[in-house]
Order: structure tokens, then sequence, then C-alpha cells
């Protein structure tokens, strides 16, 4: 596929030509739906785990708060934390174990095998070369990979936890003032309107931060598979995230609006119908792993070559002061 380099592509055209890539090339659709299965199977499970146990939190937290009435309209009994800490326990192992490892194998799978197709000359790929040199590249780069994706899970669960931590507190403040204060009291009215200011703020600036993050993350996991140092071996941790970081300098915006396009996702119990939506939401989760992953590779690729560009340009800038000297 013929690469330019010439105009700075914005997120929307990143994923015209993601879905161009994916959508254009039945062979590479094929595969990564076929791999793409085993997450799915996985991830209805786990999402049925974590809307029960972000269920009993929610009713847990309002039960201990004392907020009157909310309960009123169900019909369950008062929970205790007996109830929720192995739920909790449960959703944290599957997390940190099974899906991560199941994530990392399909993640390196669709930016090798989407590389594979990017960079290829022939048009289409075969199914079998793709596949056969797919899982070359995913071999010889599994052990940098798994770092990668170690450092980034350390850092994104740190976010998660200020995430936590903000609604915590407010949850807490908020408690405290309904329990002291009336909020008829216009004092209390104007302590509770600039509560929520602070912790919005907070909340919105940690969003932005961690949409820009993500994408630098996901650039350094793009790296891991497909980038290599003048030794030919694979390039991880810290080394690929510095890279990332190195590629992402003038493409900040753009990248936080490509993140913020896949971080809107949100998930809730419909009682009867949960393994049925439940299954839905999976399937346009999948989909859209796979159309961000495949994206990413194209961001890479961009950025890569700007970079090489302007590194080219400055060497011939250097000689020639050197000659003219």
């Amino acid at each position: 596929m013929e690469m330019k380099v010439n105009e700075k592509l914005s997120a929307i055209e990143l994923l015209k030509r993601a879905a161009k890539l994916l959508f254009g090339n039945i062979n590479l659709a094929f595969f990564l739906f076929l791999y793409s299965l085993p997450l799915f199977c996985f991830l209805i499970f786990f999402e049925l785990s974590l809307q029960t146990t972000i269920s009993l939190s929610y009713q847990l937290l309002y039960q201990q708060l004392n907020f009157e009435g909310y309960f009123a309209r169900q019909d369950q009994k008062d929970l205790s934390e007996n109830d929720l800490i192995p739920w909790l326990i449960q959703t944290s192992l599957l997390y940190f174990i099974p899906y991560s490892l199941l994530d990392l194998l399909t993640t390196t799978t669709i930016v090798a095998a989407s590389s594979v197709v990017y960079t290829s000359e022939e048009e289409p790929s075969g199914l079998v070369s793709l596949v056969r040199r797919s899982v070359k590249i995913c071999q010889n780069r599994a052990g940098g990979c798994l770092i990668t994706s170690l450092y980034v899970l350390l850092l994104s669960t740190s976010v998660f936890f200020g995430f936590f931590s903000d609604s915590t507190n407010y949850l807490f403040i908020a408690s405290l003032s309904r329990e002291h204060q009336s909020f008829r009291n216009q004092a209390a009215v104007l302590f509770h309107a600039v509560v929520v200011l602070i912790h919005g703020t907070v909340f919105i600036v940690l969003t932005a931060k961690f949409s820009k993050w993500s994408a630098g993350w996901n650039i350094g996991m793009v790296v891991s598979v497909l980038e290599e140092d003048e030794d030919g071996k694979g390039i991880y941790g810290t080394d690929a995230l510095s890279i990332s970081a190195w590629y992402g300098r003038g493409h900040e915006k753009r990248d936080i609006w490509l993140m913020l396009m896949f971080l809107s996702k949100c998930s809730e119990n419909l009682n009867g119908n949960g393994v049925l939506y439940t299954s839905l939401y999976v399937g346009l989760i999948c989909v859209g792993n796979v159309i961000k992953w495949v994206a990413y590779v194209v961001c890479y690729y961009d950025c890569r070559a700007r970079v090489l560009e302007k590194k080219d340009d400055v060497e011939i800038v250097s000689k020639a002061k050197a000659f003219a000297t």
C-alpha cells in the first residue's frame, strides 16, 4: 500500500485509512475475525462478572451513605462486604491474568497482520502468507511485547486509581454535607457547588491526560511489535514508550481525539436480556478493538515516516553547511 507523508493525517483520516485497509482486504478481515473469537467469548463472561461487581458496589455504597429512598423501590436485602468481596476478587483476577494475556496475544496479532498488509507490495495479500508472516512477527516479539504491556498495565491502573479516588472522595464529601447540613442552606449549596467544580475539573483533566497517555502507550505497543534496533532485536519497555513519545510530538490533539473515540463505552445489566445485550456489546468492543489497533498501525507508520523525513532533512542541511564551510 502506498504511504504518503506529505499531508498531516487527522484522527478521522486515520480511521478512514484503517477501515479501508481492513475492509479492502478480505483475507485480513477474515483472519482478524477468527483470531478475535477467543477474546470475544472470554469478554462475555468477564463483562457479566464486571457488571455484577459494579452493581453490588453501587448498591453497597449508597446503602453505606444512607441515601434514603434509593432502595425503596427495590425489594432487595441489605448488602454487606461479604457479598461484594468474592465478586471483586474474581473480577480482578480475571482482568489481571487471563484477560490481559489474551488481549496482548490478540493485539500483537492484529498489529502484525495489519503491518504485513499495509507494507505489502502484493494486493491483496494471500491468507496463508499473511498468517505465516504474522505468526513469525509475533513469535519474535512475544517477550518484548509482554514487558511493554506490563508497563502499560501498571501505568493505566495507576490512572484508574486516580479516577476511583476522585469519585470516592466526592461521594464521601457529599455524604457528609447531606448528613450535617441542609441543602436549603445557601452556604451548603455553595459548598457543594465548589466541591462539584473541583472534582469535575480533576475528572476532566485526568480524562484528557489519560487519553493522551493511552495514545502514547498504544503506539508503544505497536513499536514493540514492529520496531527493531540496529542489532535486529526488538524494542520494548521504557525504550518503546520513549520512541512512542518521540513519534507523537506535534500530534497531541489528534491522539487525544483518536483515543476519546475508543474510550466512549459503557456497560449496564439489563435483567433477563443481560447475556444477549452483553454479547452485542462485547461484539462492538471487539470490532472497535480491531479498528483501533489497525488505526494505530497506520498512525505508527505515518509518524515514523515523518520523523525519518525530518531526520534526513536535518542530515542534508548539516552536510550542506559542512560543505559550505
